[in-house]
């Protein structure tokens, strides 16, 4: 597939190092000429220096043939233009990144249904909310219309868990491990897998049976009635929307006047203080040391990371910190540092599924790109097919974690055989997500 990338700042980069992997043909444009030469020392792409949104440009580097053109620049009017532009030279499809929510109005969106609009803030808010409805998970993903769901999860030192092949461990019926990180190792699982007190889970399971599973790692849940955002950016006035309508108590802590006064607008049922998110006293007063969960939202990593150690120092019960730049992740995991949130990764997750064959439901991204979950829909004629799940040659580095036939779903066993229409979900490294689609793709 012939892919074009407008912007190469960590989205941007993150996107293109995925394709690289997976052999795609990619063109790169990017205004920066420091980007320009880090992406050419690291990978093998070609990049071109100038504006996405010259024709010229464009066409020299044959947009008439591109499957996809992705506009994904900090600036909503260089995607939007750029983003017509390659449409209107025959690019076949093009996703535009927006950050102003007043573009779901825009009538030049609306006229033409492969010029598709992406909200990153608006995608991230969603992840934090799913976050604060599952206490104790680091990361909540629905898959199969929200009957399944992926957990990213730490057990309770007294779980009883560790110490013992995952053969000899009995957990709620429909649930399996699909992954383990292990310090800077991520595993997945087989039947002699032992667990270690360190170890970090990705499980799949049934939704409506979270509690019990949570329970089962004994990570008690507890409800959520307050929650304190540092930020009132678009993700911080989008989530506390989102909070608000789960009738959940939001303070939100804003620097800036101009933008304290439009969140207290737009959400009225929030108390808005008007402060820094750094300042103890601000903090306090804020009820920070009741929280239930405090986000750091701004766009400073830096002082995301420092308000939630204060947040955490004055009693918040959980944070969420975001962060930009993936300088920022092992820092963040080595301090365990509450639920650390890559907004370029949510944004990526969503991009790369479009990439992917028709049988590719859905494709998420984990670990900064170094896990992929997948949801499958087994077609007619797919290789999976007429052959028990043992003797089908999987891939080591993946695992079917769940199917979905009908109204039912289940963790398969061996000698489980796909169904046409089967929707299977996948966890997977990288590397093998090539084979995997030839496996499950319509041949």
């Amino acid at each position: 597939m012939k892919v074009f990338i407008a912007g190469a700042g960590e989205v941007g980069f993150h996107i293109s190092a995925s394709l690289v992997r997976e052999g795609h043909d990619l063109v790169i444009i990017e205004r920066d000429r420091e980007k320009v030469q880090r992406l050419e020392k690291l990978l093998d792409v070609l990049v071109v220096q100038g504006d996405a949104s010259n024709p010229h440009i464009l066409r020299a580097n044959g947009i008439e043939t591109a499957d996809l053109f992705f506009a994904v620049t900090n600036d909503d009017p260089t995607n939007l233009l750029s983003a017509l532009t390659a449409r209107k030279l025959g690019a076949a499809r093009a996703v535009v990144r927006l950050g102003q929510v007043f573009h779901e109005f825009n009538p030049l969106l609306q006229d033409d249904p492969d010029l598709i609009p992406m909200y990153p803030e608006k995608l991230v808010a969603e992840e934090i909310l799913a976050l604060i409805k599952v206490p104790g998970a680091s990361r909540v993903r629905y898959f199969a219309q929200g009957r399944l769901v992926l957990l990213h999860v730490r057990a309770s030192r007294d779980a009883g868990v560790f110490g013992k092949p995952l053969q000899d461990l009995r957990g709620p019926e429909g649930w399996i491990l699909t992954g383990i990180r292990r310090g800077s190792k991520l595993i997945i699982p087989r039947g002699d897998t032992t667990l270690q007190s360190e170890d970090v889970f990705y499980a799949v399971g049934r939704s409506e049976s979270i509690p019990e599973f949570m329970e089962s790692l004994g990570v008690k849940a507890q409800p959520v009635r307050h929650v304190v955002i540092g930020g009132g950016g678009q993700v911080g006035r989008t989530l506390a929307r989102l909070i608000v309508a789960e009738r959940i108590k939001v303070t939100v802590i804003q620097r800036s006047a101009e933008r304290a006064f439009q969140v207290a607008s737009e959400v009225p049922e929030a108390l808005v203080l008007r402060g820094s998110a750094t300042d103890p006293e601000i903090l306090r007063e804020g009820g920070v040391q009741e929280a239930d969960y405090f986000v750091a939202a701004t766009q400073s990593d830096e002082d995301n990371i420092f308000a939630a150690l204060l947040a955490r120092e004055l009693g918040a019960r959980s944070t969420v910190v975001l962060y930009h730049s993936s300088e920022f992740r092992n820092v963040l995991r080595t301090v365990r540092l509450g639920v650390p949130l890559s907004p370029r990764l949510v944004v990526a997750g969503m991009i790369l599924r479009m990439v992917h064959r028709r049988e590719v439901l859905s494709l998420d991204l984990f670990e900064e790109g170094d896990a992929e979950v997948v949801e499958f829909e087994v077609p007619a004629r797919a290789r999976v097919l007429r052959r028990p799940l043992k003797r089908l040659r999987f891939p080591r580095s993946s695992i079917v974690g769940a199917v979905v036939r009908g109204e039912e779903s289940f963790v398969p066993d061996g000698d489980f055989t796909f169904r046409e229409g089967d929707r299977a979900l996948v966890f997977t490294l990288p590397e093998a997500l090539t084979s995997l689609e030839k496996m499950f793709s319509d041949r």
